[in-house]
């Protein structure tokens, strides 16, 4: 059988493309603006430029230029073409150079951010180059081209961070000016060799995806969606005309409306894109308005998405459902909440990850700079046991009314187990102590999903606890010595808690979170199971998010019409 099937990526405005600008004869004489963004590093790198630069060229003159904001949740802007207060101050500043170097991409969103942050001065009308660890380079010249710079010139600059260098006097007095001496003439290269007629006047084939993909057998169509890097190497049910159509009585939303754009690709979600993607994923028409929601928690601006999936750790994007939409969809919440035997929960995961590949534009090993990767990639969709929890559900936590259906988005990474039950209801201290010793340490604005099994919960809960009670509790004594706090990268990158103690102190503890703000607490899983799940992660870029689901008029009638297909 031949199926005609729809496109399922996600449409990309235009983005307004220049060529660089002229390159300088010489850099005798010249003023060089040395610009980085938030790693401490990456300035020292730029003063040893600035130093053997000096070295060659005696009337050189220099100044400098840091943007502080880094990409968490705390610093709501880490883009300085987007910044109102820092970009006036960074006009002035670059009007008084002549050409810029920009260091040093080492990581995948600091990668990121720094290449998007590096085509400001081009854009501004100045010569630039970027040094890119050699890993990054794909990415970068991807970060690039999504702000109009395609031909942005990079130097391959191959350096460790800070954090797993054994010696900062090493690092900073032998391998920074060895790695600067080697990579110096490119540097110089980079400002000054003439401009080829590409980068004069790029030329960038857009992608083009009419609505009719392509046609073909089922193998045919998995086989082009492959190579297309559309989906996994797992089947996908064909998305064809009549299939879309039957998933979009799931939504009162009309086919085009634009839900999001995902970054970084900013691939528009249309209605009919996350229909699409979601017949691929084997979805049924009730699960679209949670995909709608989660689309809408993913891309709030309270979430860097693209910190997230683009990172060189390994989040997974992990979604919980609570409210009645639960049972209506036959959501599996008991026993083995995580395994992948239950329809709807696997299926509504499996279009999040594929919607991030289609929407987002992630690709493996150039978005994906994820060092270990995560299995969760696929998608993982929970779903909270409100009967079975002593507490409110996690929804109404987050501000919204018991009555309303909602998904919540958290992107975790490190998962541990903690298997201490008090034998007493009127001791919970065995449970507490039991997820303050297990809870795993990801990132450097921690959080942490802690899922507790309901006979935990009820024992907390029987003790005092509140679910707020909790996360206070794991945010208070959750610590590990000063000592092990790994001072020079925090101090180099700006993440210094506010109570750490400088130098650090041996005497001393230290907090594992700097607060409750990224720990949603879930109770979910067969009543007497016992435990307690860690999902460590999340918060370096923010959520959770919470979005309410909306339902469509005709909600009970499509309920009874899929009741049987689980």
């Amino acid at each position: 059988m031949e199926y005609s099937v729809l496109s399922p990526r996600g449409e990309v405005d235009p983005v307004k493309t220049i060529g660089l600008n002229p390159r300088l004869k010489t850099l005798k004489g010249k003023t060089i603006g040395l610009y980085t963004t938030f790693k401490g590093h990456w300035v020292t790198i730029l003063d040893e430029i600035g130093k053997q630069l000096k070295k060659k060229y005696p009337d050189i003159k220099f100044t400098s230029f840091r943007y502080p904001k880094d990409l968490n949740a705390h610093n709501q802007i880490a883009e300085l073409a987007k910044d109102p207060e820092y970009l006036p101050k960074f006009k002035k500043w670059i009007k008084g150079v002549d050409a810029v170097i920009v260091a040093n991409a080492d990581a995948g969103s600091c990668t990121l951010y720094l290449s998007y942050n590096a085509t400001l001065p081009e854009v501004l009308g100045k010569p630039t180059v970027l040094t890119v660890k050699n890993e990054y380079i794909g990415l970068a010249k991807a970060a690039a081209a999504l702000r109009g710079v395609p031909a942005m010139r990079l130097v391959e600059f191959n350096i460790g961070d800070l954090s797993s260098e054994p010696s900062m006097d090493e690092f900073i007095n032998v391998i920074i000016p060895q790695t600067v001496t080697e990579k110096l003439d490119e540097i110089i290269d980079g400002l000054t060799r003439p401009l080829t007629a590409e980068e004069k006047a790029p030329k960038v084939k857009a992608e083009k995806n009419p609505r009719i993909i392509c046609k073909g057998t089922i193998e045919e169509v998995n086989e082009f969606f492959y190579k297309k890097g559309w989906a996994y190497g797992m089947p996908v049910m064909p998305p064809t005309e009549a299939a879309v159509k039957e998933m979009l009585t799931g939504t009162d939303l009309p086919r085009d409306y634009l839900v999001a754009k995902v970054p970084p690709m900013n691939g528009k979600a249309t209605v009919e894109k996350i229909a699409i993607n979601a017949v691929m994923a084997g979805c049924l028409p009730v699960h679209m308005p949670v995909l709608i929601a989660a689309v809408q928690a993913m891309t709030d601006p309270r979430m860097w998405i693209e910190a997230y999936t683009c990172s060189v750790a390994s989040w997974e994007p992990l979604l919980i459902v609570n409210g009645p939409i639960r049972d209506d969809l036959k959501l599996h919440y008991n026993n083995s909440y995580m395994s992948p035997y239950n329809r709807a929960n696997t299926a509504i995961g499996h279009a999040i990850g594929l919607m991030i590949m289609n929407f987002a534009g992630i690709r493996l090993g150039i978005e994906d700079q994820g060092i270990y990767g995560h299995e969760g990639h696929f998608g993982v969709c929970i779903a909270e046991n409100e009967v079975a929890s002593p507490w409110e559900p996690l929804h109404v936590y987050y501000g919204l009314k018991p009555t309303d259906s909602a998904v919540t988005i958290f992107f975790p990474n490190t998962r541990n187990f903690s298997n201490s039950v008090g034998t007493s209801a009127s001791d919970p201290g065995s449970i507490l102590r039991g997820i303050c010793e297990n809870v795993p340490l990801m990132g450097f604005d921690a959080g942490c999903a802690v899922i507790l099994c309901p006979a935990t919960a009820r024992m907390l809960k029987t003790n005092g606890y509140s679910r707020k009670a909790v996360v206070d509790y794991i945010v208070e004594y959750a610590r590990r010595p000063a000592t092990e706090f790994n001072l020079r990268w925090m101090l180099w990158n700006n993440h210094v808690l506010p109570e750490m103690p400088l130098p650090a102190d041996p005497t001393r503890s230290v907090r594992k979170f700097n607060s409750g703000a990224h720990m949603p607490v879930i109770v979910t899983g067969n009543y007497y199971s016992g435990g307690t799940v860690l999902y460590g992660g999340g918060g370096d870029h923010g959520g959770p998010i919470t979005k309410k689901i909306e339902l469509p008029k005709n909600w009970a009638k499509l309920v009874k019409k899929y009741q049987d297909k689980v």
